[in-house]
């Protein structure tokens, strides 16, 4: 009897443990405001300087084996659960704790960002519905500065772009790109913390090109990955260090950042990256303009695309990652789940065409 009473006792306070932090996380869903002035304006900005602060003491990535123990000693738990199924209360209060402390630690450090006012707002960009007009518009002139940079960088129009150096100095490079849309974002960069993730063979299989570890703030970049995409990659990955959460808006930021970078291998590779984009929704609308519009761009431009359809052929992976991602993105208030990533042309459309809207 004083057992079931243990148990009971156990059980009621647990649920009003996950019944709180359901709530609140609810809370702030449901009003940006609320999370934009008390969060994202006030406490994240303090935690994120101070997270990546104290990581970049370290030449590795400490996010990495953070992420390693976390998920090392939750499988010990489960496997201790089923070893000790008889007695399992210890194992399961554990279990419970450990997963309470995550939720909390990665909200508070990071994650309460999924819930703030939409980037737009900030930029004062109108999202209007956008026509085929608008796409081909700013699919013509990206396609344009694409092939003008490519020949500049390669010398002919046939030969792929590779950049000259390695991944360390394009990590160094990277920040000057928000240095200089600072008058635009009106977002400040401090205390840079990138580095190349220790698990880079690992996501490769899973289809990641680079992620930030919300319990560090560590900008955590494929080393793998093609190096021509990386500059993009890399400005993607800050932008989320800025506090933005949705992938539409780090994609944005980071083209942003790219284009306006004073290295023109940046430049290349926002443009590029932006342009794939594009090529896909104008794919989606119209499969026969997108094959004329393949014929506008640089046969080096499309070998580069090449290069990153060839390294996913080569880690092609016979799980499917990507919805176990998408769900988790759709848990956090991101309605469109994966294909967020590319609703980042609305906002390029937007901040293109200014003057148009």
């Amino acid at each position: 009897m004083k057992e079931k009473n243990s148990y009971r006792k156990l059980f009621t306070k647990h649920l009003s443990y996950w019944f709180l932090t359901v709530f609140i996380i609810h809370i702030f869903s449901r009003n940006t405001s609320l999370t934009e002035r008390f969060y994202a304006r006030t406490l994240y900005p303090v935690v994120a300087v101070v997270n990546r602060w104290l990581a970049q003491w370290f030449p590795f990535s400490i996010g990495d084996l953070l992420y390693f123990w976390g998920i090392s000693y939750l499988l010990y738990q489960i496997i201790q659960l089923f070893i000790q199924i008889k007695k399992p209360k210890n194992q399961l209060e554990k279990i419970s704790v450990f997963l309470l402390k995550t939720i909390w630690i990665f909200y508070l450090s990071w994650g309460f960002n999924y819930f703030r006012q939409p980037l737009s707002n900030r930029l004062n960009l109108s999202l209007k519905k956008y026509d085929m007009s608008m796409l081909l518009q700013v699919t013509d002139s990206l396609i344009a500065r694409s092939n003008r940079l490519q020949i500049i960088l390669s010398d002919n129009d046939s030969t792929a772009v590779v950049i000259p150096y390695g991944l360390e100095h394009i990590l160094q490079k990277a920040p000057k790109g928000y240095q200089t849309i600072q008058s635009i974002t009106r977002l400040n960069y401090r205390v840079p913390c990138i580095k190349p993730s220790l698990f880079s063979k690992q996501i490769s299989y899973m289809g990641v090109s680079g992620y930030l570890n919300p319990f560090t703030g560590e900008a955590q970049i494929n080393r793998l990955y093609p190096k021509v995409f990386l500059p993009d990659i890399v400005s993607h990955e800050i932008a989320h260090q800025l506090g933005y959460a949705p992938e539409n808006e780090a994609n944005f930021l980071g083209y942003l950042a790219a284009t306006h970078h004073p290295d023109p291998y940046f430049n290349y590779s926002g443009n590029i990256n932006a342009l794939y984009y594009f090529l896909i929704e104008l794919k989606k609308a119209d499969p026969e303009l997108f094959k004329k519009y393949l014929k506008k761009i640089n046969k080096g431009i499309l070998k580069n695309f090449r290069e990153a359809n060839e390294f996913s052929k080569k880690y092609r992976f016979p799980i499917n990652f990507s919805s176990g991602y998408d769900a988790y993105l759709k848990l956090n208030k991101q309605k469109s789940g994966i294909r967020s990533y590319n609703e980042m042309v609305r906002l390029v459309i937007a901040y293109e065409l200014k003057d148009q809207l």
